[in-house]
């Protein structure tokens, strides 16, 4: 057994990549065919399901079609049941972030630095910007998503409070924390099989070995959370989930080590993750993007600056600094926030010229350069204009949405902008190593269980022979 998990651990995309890939394939091909099993055979799927999916789709396109009408950003609400398509396709998207965040084994994808949290500031910029949270639309699939004309009431800024802004974001959090709690499950019932099984989860042996053996804060942090797991259960656990806990791995394999029970791991998890961090994180953010809080920020920084004037003799300017940071933050994230290409003809417009496009670039560095370049790339028929079939043609094929920078061809050359989207490439990569690697290893692990099964019923006979 031990010689098996030492050459289980070698196992990896970059030391054995042909036997990694294997393994990993037939791990997914096992899995894939017990799973579609599994739900051709359930009731749930056949008296629930199934029923669900042909009234759909018999309303959608046959019987009530208008019953799934989208809205008119500023005029209507979308129908009914158009509401309630996009609420699930909402719930899924941040579930499915939060999943791949968290689902690693401690290679996850960052998905909350690189979704939800610049969501939140382009949510606050918005209701800045609009001068007014009722009605502002913050869901992240709609199509008026962050649109000024479909707020109402007062606009004099009185609504953008901290917690109105709190109110807009705290849903997509929890779906996004609900997420990342499922994601934990993966550790907690890989170790609870193994000792239910009656063998030693030989990860969790082997992590918590490493762990006790090294000095470094996160091997002390690995077993101060085993020990306070152990001690206080349920409550150990939320409150372990309940900030963000670079180690809650092993809290997962604890668990599952020492047979607690699914649902207490899980909705201790689920409350941790899902209720306290992500809406402690969400209130950060507010008050981090907020303006009134950036001026109380501000009003601190000039009294330090005044500070180190009165010792050195000369001002540092660091409130101008900060003050000129954040203001080519906000104007580079403005940029960067995705729409749909429609939002540019908004009013009836048919056509975008040259001033049309400067106008939108306009309060950006270099807008009239920037937009003499996006006509001339998109300008197809080279009539001087842009209709909305040509600007729809720039339209991204993932989320078919589009963003003043996305347009612009010279942005394609931005060293800062290459380096980001390696970077953003790497997690991704990064991430999918990590789950081939662990899925490999799961796989040779069941191979190795079962010939450790071969060997010991074969033991067992050769002792009774001896006997005999």
């Amino acid at each position: 057994r031990q010689r098996l998990a030492a050459a289980r651990a070698k196992i990896g995309l970059f030391s054995q990549p042909i036997t990694a890939t294997t393994l990993a394939a037939s791990w997914i091909l096992s899995f894939s065919v017990s799973f579609v099993k599994k739900v051709l055979t359930s009731l749930f799927t056949w008296l629930l399901v199934v029923p669900v999916i042909v009234a759909w789709g018999a309303t959608k396109y046959s019987l009530a079609p208008k019953l799934y009408a989208p809205p008119v950003c500023g005029e209507k609400d979308g129908a009914i049941l158009w509401q309630a398509e996009l609420a699930l396709t909402e719930a899924a998207w941040w579930m499915i972030l939060g999943i791949l965040s968290s689902v690693g084994f401690g290679t996850g994808l960052h998905s909350g630095l690189m979704f939800l949290f610049p969501h939140i500031m382009q949510v606050v910029g918005a209701a800045e910007a609009c001068n007014t949270t009722d009605g502002l639309v913050a869901w992240y699939q709609h199509p008026c998503k962050l649109d000024c004309s479909t707020t109402f009431g007062p606009k004099d800024g009185s609504t953008v409070t901290v917690w109105r802004l709190f109110l807009l974001v705290t849903v997509q959090c929890m779906l996004w924390g609900l997420g990342t709690a499922a994601g934990e499950l993966p550790p907690y019932l890989v170790s609870k099989a193994a000792r239910l099984a009656g063998s030693k989860d030989s990860d969790y042996e082997q992590e918590l070995n490493e762990a006790r053996e090294k000095t470094d804060l996160f091997s002390r942090m690995k077993i101060y959370t085993v020990d306070f797991i152990e001690k206080h259960g349920f409550v150990g656990v939320f409150l372990l989930a309940s900030w963000p806990n670079a180690a809650f791995d092993m809290c997962g394999m604890c668990c599952g080590y020492v047979l607690m029970p699914f649902w207490t791991f899980f909705i201790a998890t689920c409350c941790g993750k899902g209720l306290v961090k992500v809406n402690l994180q969400a209130l950060v953010f507010v008050i981090m993007f907020g303006s009134a809080a950036f001026q109380v920020v501000l009003r601190g920084l000039e009294s330090l600056d005044g500070s180190i004037a009165s010792v050195l003799g000369k001002s540092l300017g660091i409130k101008a600094l900060v003050e000129g940071g954040r203001a080519k933050l906000i104007a580079k994230f403005e940029l960067q926030s995705r729409f749909f290409h429609e939002k540019l003809f908004a009013g009836g417009k048919r056509f975008l010229d040259a001033d049309g496009l400067a106008k939108i670039y306009g309060k950006h560095e270099d807008g009239a350069e920037v937009a003499k370049r996006v006509l001339q790339d998109l300008d197809l028929n080279r009539d001087g204009q842009l209709s909305i079939s040509e600007m729809g043609a720039a339209a991204s094929m993932t989320d078919g949405k589009i963003s003043l920078s996305s347009l612009d061809p010279g942005t394609g050359t931005s060293v800062v902008k290459v380096v980001w989207e390696l970077f953003i490439v790497g997690l991704v990569l990064f991430f999918l190593f990590g789950v081939i690697d662990q899925l490999a290893r799961t796989k040779q692990g069941e191979l190795d269980e079962e010939a450790l099964e071969k060997l010991e019923k074969l033991q067992k006979e050769q002792d009774k022979k001896k006997d005999k």
